[in-house]
């Protein structure tokens, strides 16, 4: 059975954010994700997760000093003083994966996401989260989307994840397509060390079903596979979220009566 988790960073954003956790499990989802939990304490995410019965998929760590620029990239100092805050968080909302984002260049600030300091402290980063029990993530994502960010090929990402037998890999089909590569032969050749999948459809990202992405597929290749991990929602509702539910519903949940939650 597909198990989809709300990407609240995506979808209910017509809410304040600590609403979107009720909004979430009202909707039937039993899985969240998102980004960043550091501008909030620990504990207060925590008791949102309990409070409405949902369990947190996977975060980032954080993203350096200058956020959303360096990502571990950052000196290590700041790196390791990053990696630690994300353990405490991971253990403080339960959390088993954490994803590594590469950082972005803005050459105008200054700021460089440098390839070498990188594969240095991905490696670092691979051993302290596995040591701590905890799945380090890399995700290519379209320099489209975000200018600048260093994870932004597949050739670059295949070469850590062979490079790092720890590491994980969060394949998602918006990201994928708009590299010009076939979401479901990617996800087929590195089946083996994905850990998570994010779905939008390509054009538009927007909910799956509203391009040209063979989600039925998809599913076909998951249940043939028995996947047990989690499908995140990341794309842009179109409308609101709870307009496009009802055919989220039906493009990715085929047997709705297998359970009255996602």
């Amino acid at each position: 059975m597909t198990r989809l988790n709300a990407h609240i960073g995506f979808q209910f954003t017509e809410l304040p954010f600590l609403e979107r956790f009720s909004a979430a499990a009202n909707a039937g989802f039993r899985a969240i994700e998102f980004p960043s939990p550091y501008e909030y304490e620990a504990p207060q995410i925590a008791e949102l997760l309990r409070e409405h019965e949902l369990q947190m998929v996977q975060f980032a760590a954080p993203s350096g000093p200058t956020k959303g620029n360096t990502g571990i990239c950052s000196s290590k100092e700041a790196f390791r003083s990053d990696l630690t805050k994300a353990v405490e968080y991971a253990s403080a909302l339960d959390c088993r994966m954490v994803h590594l984002m590469s950082g972005v260049s803005q050459a105008e600030l200054g700021v460089i996401a440098d390839s070498g300091i990188y594969r240095r402290n991905l490696k670092y980063a691979v051993e302290f989260l596995t040591g701590e029990g905890i799945e380090p993530l890399i995700e290519v994502i379209s320099s489209d989307e975000v200018p600048g960010y260093l994870m932004s090929h597949f050739d670059f990402a295949e070469e850590m994840l062979e490079t790092l037998p720890g590491l994980g890999l969060i394949l998602d089909t918006y990201h994928t397509e708009f590299l010009g590569v076939d979401c479901l032969r990617k996800l087929n050749q590195w089946w083996s060390r994905v850990r998570h999948i994010q779905v939008a459809d390509f054009p538009g990202r927007n909910e799956p079903g509203t391009g040209n992405i063979d989600f039925p597929k998809l599913l076909s290749m998951l249940e043939d596979r028995a996947y047990q991990g989690w499908v995140g929602c990341e794309y842009r509702p179109r409308t609101s979220t709870l307009d496009g539910l009802e055919e989220l519903w039906r493009i990715m949940k085929p047997h709705p009566h297998e359970d009255d939650r996602w």
